[in-house]
């Protein structure tokens, strides 16, 4: 008997392990890896989203002042049998960022449950978007040559 209880993990810890799981790989750029610590929802509504509109317009050097990320656990509070939340503190080498992570527990195991709403903006597709505006400001842009000091620094001279 004794074997069985210590083979068991609490709640606690099993929400702990989920939410370090989701946010390592999250905070990491990792978006395939945290679909196996999310729910259905935030996986479609969510981490898809991410990778199709957020992650091709991301500039490799974001990424590289943002990785490693650690995250720690600063504390965990089950609000009722299936509802958590997870408080943290990421940190990368450009900054340290504090949140919280809403986890729900789905067929017996915690998952992360994230919402993010992705601008339009970022959801037209670039072919269209590009041609649109050729069309739009045809003439009227400027094209900007190597070299060329940018706009605020050519109003302040």
């Amino acid at each position: 008997m004794l074997f069985l209880f210590a083979g068991c993990k609490s709640e606690k810890a099993l929400v702990e392990e989920s939410a370090m799981g989701y946010l390592t790989a999250m905070g990491n750029y990792r978006i395939a890896e945290a679909e196996t610590y999310a729910t259905e929802e935030t996986i479609e509504n969510t981490l898809h989203a991410i990778e199709k509109y957020i992650m091709p317009n991301l500039e490799p050097s974001v990424i590289q002042h943002n990785t490693p990320a650690t995250i720690e656990i600063k504390d965990i509070t089950i609000t009722a049998d299936t509802l958590a939340k997870v408080s943290y503190v990421k940190t990368t080498p450009s900054q340290v960022q504090s949140g919280t992570l809403d986890m729900v527990k789905r067929n017996n195991q915690w998952k992360a449950s994230v919402s993010i709403q992705i601008p339009e903006v970022l959801k037209v597709t670039y072919e269209a978007d590009a041609k649109a505006l050729d069309e739009k400001y045809k003439g009227k842009l400027k094209v900007a040559k190597p070299g060329d000091a940018p706009a605020e620094k050519k109003a302040l001279e």
